[in-house]
């Protein structure tokens, strides 16, 4: 998908890896048997290999490396991403988790990060309500710390896991449904009731699970939809947070007016896809129970 994603195609073209730049990339890879066996079985996602590498490749790119320079750089993203996933256990997470049973019941319960089908392009859409009850996550986090995998929180852990499900199963299945790959997100933000209490939200869990992601499924983010925005951090917080985004995340990103909410996500999603949150008929599954 990205490669045929619009924002890509008419802003951000100078990014895409040329035919000879993936092809050095697959070269190098096929040079490390068990980088390359780790690509097929559990980092490509729904198998698609040179999809994958692409967004391997656009990381390299956007630091302004070209031709053999930007396929080596993607080659050590991939093998930066191959030992994170060894070290916090993600081949086997969705089998067999480090956190228990309960703890993972926990969280499904606490943290509302539910999944509402294709987008209008075939894209994954994923709601998080960051306005959850704020004692009840707190202990989550720090019960989470008795089973932290090398300084990982177990929550963020769980939100992998989730993140696991949707893109070497959901995505797979959805990909095989509609005939391409689609492999790019669509994540909305709702913030409402957030507060002072949900710093450890924000600062702890998401903020963590997000820098995960970046090492672990590049260029998977399709768009961010942030809803429900109070004033103060739609015309004050963001025009200074969007300044410590890479000018490619910034404009994937749209605060959206709380009385704008049901146009902006039809443009992204079918009427049938809008959450039942807001007003829409689609109540969602939680992604945890996708596992």
């Amino acid at each position: 998908m990205l490669a045929t994603d619009p924002l890509v195609n008419e802003y951000f073209p100078h990014y895409l890896p040329s035919e000879e730049e993936l092809s050095v990339t697959e070269k190098l890879v096929a040079g490390k048997p068990q980088l390359q066996e780790q690509l097929q079985e559990f980092v490509a996602i729904n198998a698609d290999v040179k999809a994958t590498l692409r967004r391997f490749c656009w990381q390299a790119k956007q630091d302004g490396l070209q031709g053999a320079a930007c396929a080596e750089e993607a080659v050590k993203l991939l093998e930066m991403c191959w030992e994170k996933r060894v070290m916090l256990g993600l081949n086997s997470i969705l089998e067999s988790p480090s956190f228990s049973e309960e703890y993972w019941a926990s969280f499904m319960d606490i943290v509302p990060q539910t999944y509402h089908g294709l987008g209008r392009r075939g894209q994954p859409i994923m709601l998080i309500r960051s306005g959850v009850d704020a004692a009840s996550f707190n202990k989550l986090l720090s019960t989470g710390w008795e089973h932290a995998v090398e300084g990982v929180n177990a929550a963020v852990l769980c939100f992998l896991r989730c993140e696991e499900c949707l893109f070497r199963r959901t995505v797979p299945r959805e990909s095989k449904q509609i005939g391409h790959l689609t492999d790019r997100v669509t994540l909305i933000i709702d913030l409402w009731g957030v507060g002072l209490g949900h710093i450890g939200f924000a600062k702890d869990f998401l903020a963590v699970a997000v820098k995960q992601t970046v090492v672990l499924y590049p260029e998977t983010l399709d768009r961010v939809l942030v809803v429900n925005a109070a004033w103060a951090f739609a015309r004050l917080l963001w025009p200074i947070l969007k300044q410590l985004l890479h000018l490619v995340t910034q404009r994937k990103v749209e605060i959206v007016d709380a009385s704008e909410t049901g146009a902006k996500l039809l443009e992204h999603m079918e009427p049938n896809s809008i959450p039942s949150y807001f007003s829409g008929p689609n109540r969602g599954i939680h992604v945890g129970q996708l596992v």
